[in-house]
């Protein structure tokens, strides 16, 4: 069987809920519990840059895990390449398509107003 070919490392963050005002539950993202997922890919998809109402940037990264990393949530947020990325829509679950495959997930990155 072929071995992981990832060379990347992530941190998966995870906040707590706390009680918010109005008797919410927020995510506690100063205090986010963190969980380091060596063996990764990441790739850059898209960049794009938006000047109208003020200066904006999205930019868009897909990470492939390596089978039997932790799941990723959609409320989670990944550092790597030294920010924070949001997970964007539902990771897909994918290890059972073959010996390389674990999940793939989308990250999204939104910088300005």
């Amino acid at each position: 069987m072929i071995g992981n070919i990832g060379r990347q490392s992530v941190t998966l963050l995870d906040a707590p809920l706390v009680d918010g005002d109005y008797n919410t539950q927020v995510r506690d993202w100063d205090n986010p519990t963190q969980t380091l997922v060596p063996g990764c890919t990441v790739d850059y998809l898209f960049a794009s840059r938006s000047k109208q109402a003020g200066d904006q940037t999205i930019t868009r990264a897909q990470l492939f895990l390596p089978r039997g990393a932790p799941r990723v949530l959609p409320q989670y947020r990944v550092q790597w390449d030294g920010r924070i990325w949001d997970v964007d829509g539902v990771p897909a679950q994918v290890e059972e398509s073959g010996p390389l495959e674990g999940q793939s997930v989308t990250l999204l990155e939104v910088k300005g107003a």
